[in-house]
């Protein structure tokens, strides 16, 4: 680990990678922007859907944009409630034109989200996503993709196209 000011100081930028601040300690850590693996995904969905009162079919990718609460990131920038809405209704029909999926979105904090009155958002339930998944505050909003026992992870802001790409590659 160095401290901030030694990560400043050496500028380090390198595509696929992230840099997450800690919250409560004055720390920051480089790590890469994405992550597949395995993973118990029926018992996974199952336990959101009984824990969301959902009908989450198990046998169908999952996608979950996970919002860890208002940051710089996710509260600066150009987009309206209505323009987020419309991006990601516009990609859920792309998605489900690849393969028919479970979409969800989960907040571990609703402050801040622009879509909050648009489109149904859940509270990670016993913060199963996060602990599984996204174990620091990633600037902006993230996701993971579940499908047949795998997943894949993007920490941090990304285009909705890049849901769709790895949705495209966990089904193969």
């Amino acid at each position: 680990m160095i401290t901030l000011d030694e990560f400043n100081h050496r500028k380090i930028k390198l595509e696929g990678l992230k840099i997450v601040y800690n919250d409560s300690l004055d720390t920051a850590k480089i790590t890469a922007d994405t992550e597949k693996g395995k993973v118990d995904s029926e018992k996974l969905i199952t336990d959101l859907a009984h824990l969301l009162k959902l009908k989450i079919s198990p046998t169908q990718p999952t996608i979950i944009i996970f919002y860890p609460g208002k940051d710089r990131c996710n509260s600066s920038g150009l987009s309206t409630p209505k323009s987020s809405f419309l991006d990601f209704k516009e990609n859920e029909k792309k998605a489900n034109k690849i393969k028919q999926s479970n979409i969800l979105y989960l907040y571990k904090s609703k402050e801040g989200i622009k879509t909050i009155n648009k489109i149904k958002w859940y509270k990670d339930p016993k913060n199963i996503i996060e602990n599984t998944f996204f174990h620091y505050h990633y600037p902006c909003s993230s996701y993971v993709i579940l499908y047949n026992n795998k997943y894949i992870s993007h920490f941090g802001e990304f285009p909705l196209s890049s849901i769709l790409n790895d949705l495209k590659t966990i089904i193969q």
